[in-house]
């Protein structure tokens, strides 16, 4: 009885030690390169550039980030790459900005790579996706002295706040939903580095997975307006009246509601929006008297005229670039049989008719000039 009591103590000590040799093995926290944001530049179809910001948490750090770059053809490939010249293994768990050149944008490989990173179960599928005008490589290896941290830096510019509501944000889940949806093209926020700050310039928008064109930031509101989006940033406005004076206005804490309706009509498509304002006046500089009522009426109107003026521009300038980053046939979907086809997208938007009203209620006069 002792013997086979010493024998099973011995056999539950070699159990617990291979246990431990187990866990020993994994890498601990310091020996890991935790990836928060990637970079993409394109070389042509089979190679591109791959650079990665990994926060340094050691104290001795000299700098609180690393950035390493490699060529390489795989995305697998490149973080091999990247662990030997870290000495570190890195990992994708903590990443949240992913960053293409303009370049790769258009070449159309950009949707590979999302998609591949969206399968990878490390990475979270709200990690942010933009475009970088020129070199992602560029942006990401720079220096920032008034910034602490190029991390964190990158990572809270693509938090929503109040005055950046007029960018989607895109995460690589909403991306690669709008680029397996055939009735909406993708956006993603658009970016660029001047004079030593980041700055969202606009949208990107896709066709086929590969990026169309630029909106600028007023037409990027324009589109959340149409996508459904509750809040927006201030609302800046000028208006050119009959007497070729200008008035500015800007409208802050907005709420907005976007209907779109249509007719079914496949053979002749008639789109009816419908929106809805409610905002603060901030700053006002015209000869309109506010204190006015019937002035102020004016006012509503006119605003509500130049965003629907902002709408059909919008809409017409899609429809000569043959996109829609809207969603206008939604509905239509709901009663066409089989499936629905990218090119009937384009086929609609190309000989829809629009019927635009938009409401605006001013509820507080701010300051006025």
């Amino acid at each position: 009885m002792k013997r086979w009591l010493i024998i099973s103590i011995s056999s539950f000590c070699l159990l617990l030690s291979g246990c431990t040799t187990e866990q020993g093995s994994q890498p601990s926290l310091e020996r890991l390169g935790m990836i928060s944001v990637i970079g993409f530049d394109y070389i042509d179809d089979d190679k591109m550039t791959m650079t990665v910001i990994m926060p340094q948490p050691a104290i001795e750090a000299m700098k609180h980030t690393q950035v390493i770059t490699v060529e390489t053809d795989m995305i697998h490939k490149g973080l091999v790459q990247i662990s030997s010249k870290a000495d570190k293994t890195v990992s994708l768990t903590q990443l949240r900005v992913i960053l293409f050149s303009e370049e790769f944008a258009k070449s159309g490989k950009m949707k590979e790579m999302v998609e591949y990173l969206y399968k990878d179960s490390e990475v979270r599928s709200n990690s942010y996706v933009a475009i970088v005008k020129d070199s992602a490589e560029e942006l990401l290896s720079k220096e920032y002295p008034d910034k602490q941290n190029t991390s964190v830096y990158i990572n809270n510019l693509f938090q929503p706040r109040q005055y950046t509501y007029f960018s989607p944000f895109t995460t690589i889940h909403e991306f690669v939903y709008d680029e397996t949806n055939p009735l909406i093209d993708s956006i993603a926020p658009y970016v660029e580095l001047k004079d030593g700050i980041i700055h969202i310039e606009g949208i990107a928008v896709f066709s086929n997975g590969k990026m169309k064109t630029m909106f600028t930031q007023q037409e990027g509101k324009t589109i959340q307006i149409l996508r459904g989006q509750k809040k927006l940033s201030v609302f800046a406005i000028t208006l050119n009246n009959d007497s070729n004076s200008k008035e500015k206005v800007a409208l802050e804490f907005i709420t907005s509601k976007a209907k779109i309706e249509t007719n079914h009509n496949f053979d002749s498509p008639k789109v009816k929006i419908t929106m809805k304002f409610e905002g603060t006046l901030s700053e006002y500089e015209g000869g309109k008297d506010l204190a006015n009522k019937h002035e102020l009426e004016n006012l509503e109107k006119e605003v509500s005229k130049s965003i629907e003026d902002d709408v059909r521009i919008l809409l017409e300038k899609s429809r000569d670039l043959s996109i829609e980053p809207v969603g206008l046939f939604k509905s239509m979907r709901m009663r066409y049989k089989g499936d629905w086809p990218s090119e009937l997208t384009q086929e609609l938007m190309a000989k829809a008719e629009f019927e635009i009203k938009a409401d605006t209620r001013i509820l507080s006069a701010g300051t006025l000039k």
